[in-house]
C-alpha cells in the first residue's frame, strides 16, 4: 500500500514582489493504492509569463491524462520487461502531455480574455497584440515533473521538462537523483519549458525495475533551498515520518515550507511524493 503527499507554498520573494503562487503540486492513486502518481509544475516567474500559475496547474492535469492514456500499455511492457516498448511509451507520454498542454492553454486563453491589467503589462513589455498561438502559450510557460510508482510490479518512472529534481529513495535508504533527468545546461535562470516550440523533444525520462521506499519530485525552489548534502536528509526525514503518521507529516511539511523559502531560495516551493507503507526499524 502506498502513501502520498503533496504541498506547495508561495515564495517570500514572490510576496515581496506582489507576485502570485506559480507552483502546482498533486498526487493521485488507484483505489487500492497499488500505484500512484506524484506531480509538480513550476510556472515561470518572468514578467511576460502572466498566467504561468494557471499553466502549471494545466500541466499537471494534462500529465495525469496522458499517463492514464498509456498506463495499460506500460503495465504490459513492464510485465514482459520490454525496455524498448517502455521507452517508446514514456516518450509518447511526453509528446501527449506537451500537445495536450498547448491545446488546453490556448483554449483557456480563448475563454478568458486578457484583463486590463494584463493588457497594460504586455504592452509595457512591447509585446504585440493580438497574440499569435506561440505567444499565447508563452504566457502560461511552465516546467513539469511527474513520477509514477507501480508497487506490485516493483517499477517506477519519471518524466521531466525544465528544472527541479526527482529523488528515488532506495530500500537501503540511500537517495538517488536519476542521472537521465539531469541537464547541465539548466540553471541560473535558464530552463526548458512546455511553452517552447520543441517541448516534446525537450523532455527527459528515467525508470527502474526495483522495490523502493519512495519517490519524490520537487520544484527548483525547494531543491535550491538545500545544499547537496542536506536535501537527501530532508527527504529521508519525510520518508520515515510519513509511515508513522501521514497526516501529521503532511501538515508539518506545509507549515515548514514558508520558513524554508524564507531561509532558502525565496522562490515558490512545491513537493509531491509517493512512499511505501512499511515497518520502521
Amino acid at each position: 500500500m502506498l502513501i502520498t503527499l503533496a504541498g506547495r507554498c508561495i515564495g517570500t520573494a514572490h510576496i515581496k514582489q506582489n507576485k502570485p503562487l506559480q507552483d502546482f503540486a498533486a498526487v493521485t492513486s488507484d483505489r487500492l493504492r497499488s500505484y500512484a502518481y506524484a506531480l509538480v509544475a513550476d510556472g515561470h516567474g518572468g514578467d511576460k509569463y502572466i498566467r504561468s500559475g494557471k499553466g502549471a496547474e494545466i500541466a499537471v492535469h494534462c500529465a495525469v491524462d496522458s499517463i492514464n492514456g498509456v498506463l495499460k500499455e506500460i503495465l504490459w511492457d513492464v510485465g514482459k520487461k520490454k525496455r524498448s516498448l517502455i521507452e517508446k511509451n514514456l516518450k509518447l507520454i511526453c509528446i501527449k502531455t506537451s500537445l495536450k498542454w498547448k491545446e488546453a492553454v490556448i483554449k483557456h486563453y480563448s475563454e478568458n480574455s486578457l484583463s486590463k491589467e494584463e493588457t497594460e503589462l504586455l504592452e509595457s513589455l512591447n509585446i504585440t497584440l493580438p497574440l499569435q498561438e506561440d505567444d499565447i502559450s508563452t504566457l502560461y510557460g511552465s516546467t513539469l515533473l511527474a513520477a509514477v510508482y507501480i508497487e506490485y510490479l516493483n517499477f517506477w518512472f519519471s518524466i521531466q521538462i525544465g528544472d527541479g529534481k526527482c529523488a528515488v529513495i532506495k530500500k537501503d535508504n540511500s537517495v538517488e537523483f536519476p542521472a537521465q533527468l539531469e541537464n547541465e545546461k539548466l540553471g541560473f535562470g535558464v530552463t526548458t519549458s512546455l511553452c517552447n516550440k520543441d517541448a516534446p523533444n525537450e523532455f527527459r525520462f528515467a525508470y527502474g525495475f526495483e522495490k523502493i521506499n519512495g519517490i519524490a519530485v520537487m520544484s527548483d525552489g525547494l531543491a535550491d533551498s538545500f545544499d547537496s548534502e542536506k536535501l537527501p536528509s530532508f527527504l529521508l526525514n519525510i520518508n520515515d515520518n510519513i509511515v508513522i503518521d501521514s497526516e501529521k507529516t503532511s501538515n508539518e511539511l506545509k507549515e515548514f515550507m514558508p520558513k524554508l523559502s524564507e531561509q532558502g531560495s525565496g522562490d515558490d516551493i512545491s513537493l509531491a511524493g509517493i512512499f511505501t507503507k512499511r515497518r520502521i526499524q
